[in-house]
């Protein structure tokens, strides 16, 4: 099996165990629009990033949200960024890709912190001319 597909599988893994965990645990949504929502771990936006599209979600005590952040920057950049604000606050990079087709990093901390990061190379949602979609996921304790 090829590496994307098997990246593939990992987050279809991780969106299906998300779901059971809400279902299991009554995990409620809060709502929460691009312009209301806040970086976890006290993170920056990266430069000339916003967000398209974020839903949170509580199960117990984690919370775990994913959405979309759209950049007139290079997805490289971004994740170089994101890379090294991660790493200044704790976390191991610990799986990345970087090919003509994707670029990805996922961390964690020691904590339960968890971030992984990707670029897409069709768009799940409109974003401006000239900007590249990029998908997030993180998971924290507050």
């Amino acid at each position: 099996m090829s590496k994307h597909i098997i990246d593939n599988l990992i987050r279809l893994w991780a969106i299906v165990v998300a779901y059971l965990l809400l279902a299991t645990f009554g995990g409620q949504t809060l709502a929460a629009g691009p312009s209301e929502f806040e970086m976890p771990f006290n993170l920056s936006m990266a430069p000339d990033t916003r967000v398209v599209d974020v839903g949170q979600y509580a199960v117990g005590d984690i919370q775990e949200a994913n959405g979309s952040l759209a950049t007139k920057d290079t997805a490289r950049s971004v994740l170089r960024f994101y890379e090294r604000e991660l790493e200044a606050a704790g976390f191991e990079i610990f799986s990345k890709t970087d090919n003509d087709s994707r670029v990805s990093f996922a961390a964690k901390r020691a904590d339960g912190g968890y971030f992984s990061l990707s670029s897409s190379t069709r768009s799940y949602l409109d974003v401006e001319e000239g900007e590249t979609e990029l998908r997030i996921i993180f998971r924290y304790v507050p």
